[in-house]
């Protein structure tokens, strides 16, 4: 259940069915009694619950009550942001997914998180699940009766919520950078714990020129990278490992030898390295002597936090998906980031390159990992692959990484130095920027919607994965534009 993401009404109705234990604590250990689990709000914008009564420590609070999956959709909907949530007196979530023991809403104030999932026995675990496979993977509520709704209409629809998407990446990446700016002067280490350096941040007025290293986007384009590779199972785990990698510390390793390091210092760090005296092949002994070599003589440098062999997800993945894989190309890309100036390589060439299709080809190419090394025709350590791995990303991947990372980090890069005609040129390309390939996602949902010709559409690609996500599996129907017309 630690990855699986319940439609949010099954969540509701737990809530209210006072199936929960009396005795719950917040993530900050305060002790919490439901007196009135409040009324659910239908008026879809803003919290689920208003009017709760809840005592948390000594106190009682009267207020509204945000339900989420994980701790992480907090910021990731944009509640931080949200006025609309500043009543907000207890965040519920099935997951803490994130080193915070408290959501923050838009005035600053700290929200209790409450982590049901610990509660639950084993019986309504298995329930939740069950119901929630026993259902349509695909729950679209008007997949017979969308028909009703113009191509127009569903197109239009959808590019309203991809660029919603698209904006909310762009506030990720800034809020990110403003943190590493904020945490690199308090001299602060990820991940952080227990400082509530977010209200120096929400207080501070930040200037362009706090910008203007070049550290800070190499750091911010190495991470939003280590996190696309991740995929759905590893994300968190490869998001998690892109921000211990202290950048002082890999930004100083030479040239020499690099990707070996590099791998030496990730494999470590994710604490997927194995115990070279139960390995057997000779080939795989050679390579994981080689990075216990390098990184004896690294770790002294390293004073972040570790990861653990059970952080990571291999069950039902592709080998070529497998976390040992992504991380071989994440070294590669660290690689280019740091020996080949691969950030103001992008930044300049935007400039100079004129022609839209000449520049995306530059772009293409410039995140397109051959396989190489052990890896090349290895999936885990000491389990080789039947046919050797040609690429580490190839052109489905590269157009995931430039529309969810490259993009929204290059329009965070024009708009603080106020390159405008650089940003309009940025927003058209992501609008009309095709996909080489879909996914069994987007190929079903563009399906049901009868507009499959239009999938591979970024904008529209984009926004499909919003509809289904935040309208079709909470049943959110009626603040759908097309849910409103197909149902009337």
């Amino acid at each position: 259940m630690n990855k699986l993401r319940i439609p949010e009404k099954q969540i509701y109705d737990l809530w209210l069915s006072k199936k929960l234990p009396s005795k719950l604590r917040t993530l900050d250990d305060k002790e919490i009694e439901i007196i009135d689990p409040g009324i659910k709000n239908i008026d879809y914008a803003g919290p689920d619950f208003h009017n709760a009564r809840i005592r948390i420590g000594n106190l009682v609070f009267n207020g509204d009550v945000e339900i989420d999956n994980f701790s992480s959709d907090w910021k990731a909907h944009g509640h931080h942001l949200n006025s609309r949530f500043n009543k907000t007196i207890l965040h519920i979530v099935l997951k803490n997914n994130t080193n915070a023991i408290y959501s923050i809403n838009s005035g600053g104030r700290h929200i209790p998180i409450l982590e049901i999932g610990n509660y639950l026995d084993e019986n309504i675990k298995q329930n939740l699940e069950k119901e929630y496979k026993s259902k349509d993977e695909l729950f679209m509520p008007c997949v017979e009766v969308n028909q009703k709704v113009s191509t127009e209409k569903k197109i239009k629809f959808l590019r309203q919520l991809g660029l919603l998407r698209y904006k909310r990446k762009c506030l990720k990446v800034l809020d990110r950078l403003k943190e590493i700016i904020v945490l690199s002067e308090l001299k602060i280490s990820e991940p952080v714990v227990n400082h509530n350096f977010h209200k120096d941040i929400k207080e501070r007025k930040f200037y362009s020129k706090e910008f203007a290293d070049i550290k800070l986007w190499n750091q911010i384009l190495y991470e939003e990278i280590f996190e696309a590779l991740g995929y759905t199972k590893n994300k968190d785990s490869m998001s998690k490992l892109g921000k211990n990698l202290e950048y002082e510390f890999i930004s100083n390793i030479d040239n020499n030898d690099f990707i070996i390091k590099a791998e030496s210092i990730l494999f470590h760090i994710s604490g997927l390295i194995p115990d070279i005296t139960k390995l057997k092949d000779e080939e795989t002994i050679e390579y994981v002597r080689k990075l216990v070599f390098h990184w004896n003589n690294l770790k002294v440098n390293y004073k972040n936090a570790y990861l653990k062999l059970n952080d990571w997800h291999f069950y039902k993945l592709r080998p070529q998906n497998f976390p040992t894989v992504r991380i071989a190309a994440a070294a590669r890309i660290l690689n280019k980031i740091f020996h080949k100036n691969l950030f103001l390589q992008i930044v300049n060439n935007f400039s100079k390159i004129k022609d839209n299709k000449k520049l995306i080809s530059f772009l293409v190419d410039s995140f397109i990992t051959k396989s190489e090394g052990y890896w090349a025709n290895h999936y885990n350590f000491s389990r080789k692959v039947r046919t050797e791995t040609k690429y580490f990303l190839g052109l489905s991947r590269v157009d995931e990484i430039l529309t969810n990372c490259i993009f929204p980090i290059l329009s965070i890069y024009f708009e603080i130095f106020d390159k405008k005609i650089e940003t309009q040129r940025l927003l058209e390309i992501f609008v009309n920027y095709r996909q080489k390939e879909g996914s069994n996602l987007i190929d079903n949902i563009s399906s049901r919607l009868n507009i499959f010709d239009y999938r591979l559409k970024s904008v529209n690609y984009q926004g499909m994965i919003e509809l289904f996500r935040n309208y079709c599996i909470n049943s959110k129907c009626l603040e759908c534009e097309i849910g409103k017309e197909a149902f009337t």
